[in-house]
């Protein structure tokens, strides 16, 4: 995944972000016998083991990363439609429409990371999953393009919800020697999720492809008259509403299975459920081929939480208001002395690298149906290769990462990816064009993947999670002016996104050169 952490080791982190002094709860812990409390528990998921019942989570935690890829690359391949015309949609339309999941995404990591700690992961991961699914398949029957942006907006708050929380739910089953390779792999069905949708685009909306690549709307439309729909029972049906209605299938899935998944082991410890939690990791460890002593699970050894009093109307916008207080304040320590350079560097590499990566990859294929390869050459197809082409970056970065350093690897992927970005422009031929566009899709995903690393690598624990939070709220920000801006340009001059597109990567690649490197996992 393109916006998770991918050190394993640190996932942890990410689920112990409930204990602000807003909560109206009490934490207690009683002192274990030996080490940390988060030690102990590690312990415990080293005698449950690794095997059968990890993998199967891995197959459904992939498969929810995966669905929310489908609905966040569809919406590129509906605003490319026939929906253009039934919606009326003008390219500042489209851009609105681009940028919606991100807005949605705003509100959501928020709202949903308190539901989570609340309630629990795993109702939270299943409600968020089907905001998601529902919303993003009642696209496929509105009639406006202020219906759809709601719409898609609504579904990017549950997108926003299930990205960060099937992470860290996934990581609270795992014991810390498994935890880097399985959350790197949970993170690879990002790309599969990206096959899946262009497979969806091409089968569904490719079968009865509508191209013109005319800059005047009203006379593309003319031209879609005899084609773009589907006949079933006697009904014309525009493909573009079966495709939204498909790309929401997996999302849909995801929820539905995990009615049937059990909740997190460490969040039911925390909340003095031990008796389920001993049953379940009991199970677990059954499921891996071994038997778990009941006598080596210690209730003291993980922090309980006592609810308190039922919240009154006023208890709670004290609550909210202090919650906000408390964003504020640790907002603000990043800003210290020893973190500022790292923060402002960052920041403005996160920025520049969501504008230029999703401002470009949403556009991709209007790019593509719109001239940006002859007649002749399945836009459809190329999408797929594109898709494809972050299994080989993957690679490279795994192997890569260490070898040559992050800040050195960072460098040169940011600058790689601007620099195909230019060619995708500078290059006259549709083989051209596909080449570069797969160059940039395994080379950007190369400059995601040491991203993630080094922005908890450069932070200590204490602000860890803080600053990956910030930085992934400057990154939406820069998603959504890249798309708007993308769509402002995009009418007029197709040179000017593009080239602005590669800038910014590269611009990217230039503050990551004053990063400090943070090779070999130097953390603090």
């Amino acid at each position: 995944s393109t916006q998770i952490c991918h050190l394993g080791s640190l996932c942890m982190e990410m689920s112990d972000m409930s204990d602000s002094p807003a909560e109206h709860e009490t934490l207690i812990a009683n002192e274990p016998m030996n080490g940390s409390v988060d030690d102990n528990f590690d312990e415990l998921l080293e005698k449950v083991g690794f095997g059968r019942f990890q993998l199967l989570l891995l197959l459904l935690c992939g498969w929810a990363n995966a669905s929310d890829a489908v609905e966040l690359m569809g919406v590129s391949f509906i605003i490319a439609s026939t929906a253009e015309c039934d919606l009326t949609l003008t390219n500042s339309d489209k851009g609105w429409i681009n940028s919606s999941v991100f807005i949605g995404m705003m509100f959501g990591g928020w709202v949903w990371g308190s539901i989570a700690d609340k309630y629990g992961r795993r109702p939270t991961l299943m409600i968020a999953m089907l905001v998601n699914a529902v919303f993003g398949g009642l696209g496929a029957i509105v009639s406006s393009f202020h219906q759809f942006l709601a719409l898609r907006i609504i579904s990017g708050i549950g997108v926003g919800g299930s990205m960060p929380i099937v992470f860290s739910y996934f990581c609270e089953f795992l014991p810390p020697s498994r935890r880097g390779p399985m959350m790197s792999l949970l993170a690879a069905f990002w790309m599969l999720g990206s096959v899946i949708v262009a497979v969806l685009a091409w089968t569904i909306l490719g079968s009865v492809d509508c191209s013109n690549s005319s800059d005047d709307l009203a006379t593309r439309c003319a031209s879609y008259v005899n084609c773009g729909t589907y006949s079933l029972f006697g009904t014309s049906i525009a493909a573009w509403r079966i495709f939204a209605l498909a790309a929401s299938v997996p999302a849909l899935m995801s929820g539905v299975l995990m009615a049937f998944a059990p909740e997190s082991p460490k969040w039911l410890m925390r909340n003095m459920m031990h008796d389920r939690a001993i049953a379940m990791l009991a199970r677990a460890a059954i499921a891996n081929g071994r038997a778990l002593d009941p006598a080596d699970i210690d209730p003291t050894a993980t922090p309980v939480r006592v609810v308190g009093p039922a919240k009154t109307l006023a208890d709670l916008i004290a609550s909210a208001l202090a919650s906000v207080v408390y964003v504020v304040q640790t907002t603000r320590k990043l800003f210290e002395p020893e973190s500022r350079r790292s923060t402002v560097l960052l920041s403005g590499i996160w920025f520049g690298m969501c504008y230029g990566f999703y401002g470009l990859l949403m556009w991709l294929p209007e790019f593509y149906k719109s001239g940006g390869v002859s007649s002749d050459t399945n836009p459809y197809l190329v999408s797929f290769l594109v898709a494809w082409a972050n299994l080989p970056g993957n690679i490279v970065s795994a192997i890569a990462v260490d070898r040559l350093g992050r800040r050195l690897l960072l460098v040169l992927s940011l600058a790689g990816s601007g620099a195909a970005v230019f060619f995708i422009f500078a290059v006259s031929s549709s083989l051209g064009t596909v080449v570069f566009s797969c160059i940039f899709s395994g080379v950007s995903v190369i400059a995601w993947n040491v991203l993630d690393i080094v922005s908890v690598e450069l932070f200590p624990t204490e602000k860890r999670s803080t600053a990956f939070g910030f930085l992934a709220a400057i990154g939406r920000v820069g998603a959504i002016l890249g798309n708007t801006i993308f769509a402002l340009l995009e009418g007029s001059n197709k040179a000017g996104p593009l080239v602005m597109t590669g800038a910014a990567l590269v611009f990217g690649g230039v503050l990551a050169l004053m990063l400090p490197n943070s090779s070999k996992g130097a953390i603090h």
